[in-house]
């Protein structure tokens, strides 16, 4: 069944996205449609941001939808090793505990997130029914946004299906947890009940043999579990110590990270600087570019504004043009007039002047081919005409007025000629002025093709190099936020240096203090090593004058009587000295007085008194001795002590020997002492 579910999820999540991208699609179509009417108001641009707002939100839930059935075959895959956990009453291994621990968390996160698909589409229906409520009032404008509603609607029914489906699933899942939890509480109070039976037959059958065989059942179950118990600490200390070198792992690795990222940071400001540069350059090109495209653009105003002075010059040549055709067919129509008047005035003057009439009729013949050449000066030919017009009615009136005008007449036509002469000419330069106009309006032509060939690259370097931008600016902004990154981690580093400074501080102060108090402890050791020469100078003082003592009992050892009483005269004595040099002195006298008593005791013979001499000088100078060993040693280790306990074992070189330093004799302790103060120095 689940393989079954997995290979239907495909087939569903490709329905799904094709379902949206249509959706998508439509919508879209719907916006450029509104969008290209042109009537297009604020409120249906509203409700089309509404309208796509809702298709993405039902989208997005659609999405988390397919991935809850997904979750939903997990917790499928997993529910039947829960039922197996549930079923077994001994769980030797972890395995079952893992997965059933899985199925319970899968199924909490499910209900959650099916709580909260289910929240947010009943959200989206009440916002997809006020929407439509508030939009109504649009009327036929709003009919294709409706239609596009109701499909929201029928997916948004879809997707209300779906979340049935599965709470329907999540509540079998709950089933099955409590009904296994139900099955733990039964057995739980069974246990319980047989508990207490146990104990009150246990009151009434004490010690039997089954009774003990459970008890070491039981203590073999829990030493099992001891065991076990032991052996995940164990695990547990082994994964602790890996975790441990995994941090001092990932530590070094994130140094070595650090040092990497510092490499790269300077090569991206390097880097980032070169590109700046290159950028200003490309800036400066880009502003040269521009400002050869404005001069090109003025150069073509100018060219523009002179083409349309030539092509207005040309308008006006043309007029002239066409006004001296004009003039000219005037001409020759008032020449025809001539001609019949002239005929009229030759029918009238008869054969007076025949021979002038025919040199008149040559010369109009002449004058009618000139006119017929003349192109130019319309006003120069029409003053002419009026003129004739006036000679020729003064010919009707007279016939000398007529030969008069003929003689003007021959002369206004050389002018004529002349002025038509002059006409060619101008119009010949003006022709020769339009070839080159014609020949400049072409290289203007090829000029602009150019500029706007140049214009075109330069529009395209300049999108080049905007895209160029566009990515140096992202390129940028990443750099920016590693650099970011990078200074709160220097920060931080900065930090704990700072603390590190600061420890290092206190401890130079801690090693000042007891640096100090070592200097201190070293003059009380001079002292007391004064006192020791003191003290030892007394006691060789003393022995000399028990020396004299003994002497003085070698010669009296005859009379006691006299013997104690020079012996208690020579108690004052002692007593002085003994003040001086206080309590030991008190009790080494008194050890020799005791000494005294049993050498006169044992005897008077000579060689035992030698003997006892000796033994007696032997015990006199162990004991005092012993005594300054005592005191001063106990002294010595009160200091060590407080040294040890104030600098800490093997704070120190000196500390080590100062403990392995013995005090037997006065010559020991003074080398002893020696050294000491060697070392300390």
């Amino acid at each position: 069944m689940v393989s079954d579910s997995s290979q239907d999820r495909p087939a569903s999540i490709e329905n799904v996205s094709s379902s949206e991208v249509e959706a998508e699609s439509n919508n879209i179509d719907s916006l450029e449609a509104v969008s290209s009417g042109g009537d297009a108001t604020p409120e249906l641009e509203s409700a089309a941001e509404v309208l796509t707002r809702v298709e993405l939100d039902l989208a997005c839930s659609s999405e988390k939808l397919v991935n809850l059935e997904i979750l939903v075959m997990h917790v499928v895959s997993r529910e039947n090793d829960f039922e197996a956990f549930a079923s077994e009453e001994e769980h030797k291994s972890e395995g079952p505990v893992e997965k059933a621990l899985e199925f319970d968390l899968l199924y909490g996160i499910l209900d959650s997130e099916v709580s909260e698909v289910e929240g947010f589409l009943s959200a989206l229906q009440t916002e997809i029914a006020g929407f439509q409520a508030s939009f109504k009032e649009l009327g036929d404008s709003f009919k294709e946004m409706e239609e596009k509603f109701q499909d929201c609607e029928d997916s948004l029914k879809h997707s209300f299906e779906q979340v049935a489906g599965l709470k329907v699933q999540s509540a079998n899942f709950r089933r099955i947890l409590l009904a296994s939890s139900g099955d733990e509480k039964w057995k739980d109070d069974k246990s319980l009940e047989n508990d207490n039976f146990e104990d009150s037959n246990a009151k009434i059958r004490m010690h039997t043999a089954e009774q003990q065989r459970n008890i070491l059942r039981m203590l073999e179950k829990s030493l099992a579990r001891e065991m076990d118990l032991e052996k995940k600490l164990t695990e547990s200390r082994q994964t602790v110590e890996d975790l441990k070198l995994r941090l001092q792992q990932e530590v070094f690795c994130m140094e070595q990270e650090a040092e990497d990222i510092w490499e790269r940071l300077f090569e991206a400001e390097n880097n980032a600087e070169i590109f700046l540069g290159i950028s200003k350059e490309l800036f400066g090109r880009i502003q040269m570019a521009q400002f050869s495209i404005n001069g090109s653009v003025q150069r073509e105003g100018e060219l523009r504004s002179k083409l349309q002075d030539l092509n207005e010059e040309l308008k006006e040549k043309d007029c002239a043009l066409q006004g001296s055709e004009s003039s000219r067919t005037e001409l020759v129509e008032k020449v025809n007039a001539l001609e019949q008047k002239l005929r009229e005035s030759e029918s009238q003057l008869h054969h007076v002047k025949e021979e002038q009439n025919k040199e008149l009729a040559g010369k109009a013949i002449e004058a009618e081919k000139r006119a017929e050449i003349i192109e130019a000066e319309c006003k120069l030919l029409r003053e002419s005409n009026m003129e004739l017009d006036k000679e020729m009615s003064r010919l009707k009136s007279s016939t000398a007025d007529a030969t008069k005008r003929v003689d003007q007449l021959e002369k206004q036509l050389k002018d004529s000629e002349i002025q038509r002469l002059h006409a060619v000419a101008s119009s010949e330069a003006s022709l020769e002025k339009l070839s080159m106009l014609d020949c400049t309006i072409k290289d203007m032509d090829n000029l602009i093709k150019d500029l706007k060939s140049k214009v075109s690259r330069a529009e395209s370097e300049i999108e080049s190099t905007e895209e160029k931008c566009i990515i140096l600016s992202e390129s940028n902004a990443e750099l920016i936020e590693e650099v970011t990154f990078l200074r709160r981690r220097v920060e931080h580093l900065e930090m704990s240096l700072h603390q590190a400074d600061e420890a290092k501080k206190e401890s130079a102060k801690d090693i000042r203090m007891r640096t100090k108090l070592i200097a201190d402890l070293v003059v009380q050791l001079a002292l007391e090593r004064e006192r020791l020469h003191k003290q030892i100078s007394s006691l060789t003082k003393e022995k000399k004058v028990a020396v004299m003592y003994l002497q003085q009992i070698k010669r009296d050892h005859s009379v006691t009587a006299i013997g104690s009483h020079d012996a208690k005269v020579n108690e004052p004595v002692l007593s002085e000295d003994d003040s001086q040099n206080e309590i030991p002195r008190k009790g080494s006298s008194e050890e020799i007085l005791g000494s005294s008593a049993t050498i006169h005791e044992t005897g008077n013979a000579p060689g035992d008194f030698a003997t006892t001499e000796v033994e007696m000088e032997r015990t006199d100078s162990a004991s005092n001795l012993n005594s300054v060993r005592n005191i001063d040693a106990r002294q010595m280790k009160f200091i060590v002590r407080g040294l040890l306990n104030r600098n800490g074992a093997g704070a120190y070189p000196w500390t080590k020997w100062f403990r392995c330093c013995t005090f037997g004799k006065t010559s020991a302790v003074l080398k002893d002492f020696d050294r000491l103060i060697g070392c300390l120095t």
